[in-house]
């Protein structure tokens, strides 16, 4: 019995290695320089919410979120100052307490890069 607990226990947490659920310390490169932000994310039946505070005043929500094992896709949208929206295409891989992936923009050529580091207490 004790060493199906321990592998019960084992499984569980090489699931959750690649699960995306949790407070991230995210950061993307951009052509004006690191952008930083708290991202707090759940995955529920290949389904991703959450959203992402780039200050206290400034959230973004998760649209059209997914998972699929340990890779992840959503949609964040930005409102411009001077009027209209960008739209980033966010996709990344999620391994243990780390994460990485790009971001595509419509209006940039280039994706950029992002990181994020799962937050511990």
């Amino acid at each position: 019995m004790r060493n199906l607990v321990l592998l019960f226990t084992f499984s569980f947490a090489l699931l959750a290695e690649g699960r995306p659920d949790g407070e991230w310390n995210w950061v993307m490169s951009s052509p004006f320089g690191e952008v930083k932000a708290k991202a707090v994310m759940k995955s529920e039946d290949g389904k991703l919410t959450g959203a992402f505070w780039l200050s206290e005043s400034r959230k973004l929500e998760i649209e059209s979120g997914s998972v699929d094992g340990d890779k992840i896709k959503f949609t964040l949208k930005r409102e411009r100052p001077s009027g209209g929206a960008m739209t980033y295409e966010m996709t990344g891989t999620v391994s243990g307490d780390k994460m990485e992936g790009s971001a595509s923009v419509a209006e940039m050529s280039a994706s950029q890069k992002w990181t994020a580091v799962r937050k511990t207490n």
